[in-house]
This record gives C-alpha cells, structure tokens and sequence, in this order.
C-alpha cells in the first residue's frame, strides 16, 4: 500500500490553497512575503535590541555623572 503525498497547503486570509496547483508567479510572490514576513521579525529585534542598549547607556550615563 503506497501513502498518498499531500500537497504542501498555503494559507492566505483564512483561505487554503494547494500550493502546486498555484502558478510561479503566485508561488514568488508569496515567497516574497514570507521574506517581508521574516524580515519584519528581524527588524523589530533590532528595534528591541537598540531600544534596550539605550535605556541602559543612560542609565550608565546618569550614573557616571553623579559620581
């Protein structure tokens, strides 16, 4: 008995769709996305990162000028 591969599924909106049955184009855009997706993911942990090393510069700051 062979198992039935199922087709890799993508979901856009709520709606599911068969990844193969998707055209090149559909299949890059959405790669496209999904990079914009990472990407945004990646920047917000800059963000984060900055944000925090700043909070601590000034308090290093307050705390070498009350010395």
């Amino acid at each position: 008995m062979s198992e039935e591969q199922k087709s890799p599924k993508v979901n856009i909106d709520g709606a599911e769709y068969d990844l193969d049955q998707l055209s090149e184009k559909t299949k890059s855009i959405i790669g496209f996305v999904q990079r914009l997706d990472k990407e945004t993911t990646e920047l917000r942990f800059q963000i984060n990162k900055t944000t925090l090393a700043r909070k601590q510069a000034v308090i290093d700051l307050k705390a070498e000028m009350e010395e």
